[in-house]
């Protein structure tokens, strides 16, 4: 062995060891020794004071990567919680009131500067010491998205009746418009290639129907999405701002507006009849939600 290898060889050694990754094939190592590889983790928070620590003390001490939190009007502690971090390098971005999930997650992808970007929830559902899994796909340059999927993986508490329902619904909706199988599509623990960045411009939805625009306009595009598992851990403290109402209205008009723009439904009717049709399906949607 000469000198070369025996350095490359030790630094791929360093960062397997940094981020736990497991080098399978010698041919993806130029991959994992790139000293520019920067890897920003965003973390929305909304009154998560007894987590956001620990969450954040979990995150897998890799040689190269910013953590940015976004408080999104937390009303709590949160914030304290966070400052009274030492050991860790956080950007913090504070709204002054709530905007919502998606619009919180916007925020901080817009001021991510990594290679690949990860987004995890703040309330310990996620376990971030699985981020490896997350990433492993993108460095092998077999997807440019990929979803942390409890089917796949398993669940620590029985998921809700309608939180399932609406995920086959999603999931056979994308199957059919697009010929893409997502089946754990509400899950927030995520990783994006760079590139996929002008997926978050001009997004429609910035409340619960964020993650499934996210995966509709990001097939739309033909990024390549995988799914690899992971473990969902029952909620311990705090309270689910889930509202199922709003989340079918969501997801139905993301179904529909990717659905048209799939079909180009311009090109059947002339551009201003197109132009007033999304519109008029989101008032019916209102009235009948």
């Amino acid at each position: 062995m000469n000198v070369q290898e025996s350095l490359l060889e030790n630094k791929a050694l360093n960062i397997e060891q940094d981020f736990k990754l497991e080098i399978i094939e010698d041919k993806y190592s130029d991959s994992f020794i790139d000293d520019n590889l920067l890897v920003s983790v965003i973390i929305p928070v909304f009154n998560e004071e007894t987590t956001i620590k620990e969450v954040i003390s979990k995150i897998p001490n890799h040689h190269k990567k910013e953590i940015i939190v976004v408080d999104d009007g937390s009303s709590d502690n949160s914030v304290e919680r966070i400052n009274e971090i030492e050991d860790r390098n956080i950007k913090l971005i504070k709204h002054f009131k709530n905007r919502g999930y998606g619009a919180a997650l916007l925020t901080g992808i817009k001021q991510a500067k990594g290679d690949i970007i990860i987004t995890l929830d703040s309330d310990g559902q996620h376990n971030p010491e699985e981020i490896p899994k997350l990433i492993k796909p993108i460095i092998k340059n077999k997807a440019d998205i990929v979803v942390g999927s409890r089917y796949l993986g398993k669940s620590q508490y029985r998921v809700p009746l309608h939180t399932r329902v609406g995920e086959f619904v999603v999931r056979n909706c994308l199957w059919l418009v697009f010929n893409q199988k997502v089946g754990n599509n509400q899950s927030g623990y995520r990783a994006f290639t760079r590139d996929c960045q002008l997926i978050f411009e001009d997004m429609i939805h910035t409340g619960f129907g964020f993650c499934t625009e996210i995966l509709f306009k990001a097939s739309y595009k033909n990024f390549r999405i995988t799914e690899v598992p992971i473990t969902i851990y029952k909620r311990q403290h705090g309270t689910s701002y889930v509202q199922i109402l709003r989340i079918i209205k969501a997801i139905a008009s993301c179904i529909v507006f990717y659905t048209m723009k799939k079909l180009k439904i311009n090109r059947i009717f002339p551009k201003k009849i197109t132009l007033r049709l999304y519109p008029i399906i989101l008032d019916y949607l209102k009235k009948i939600f």
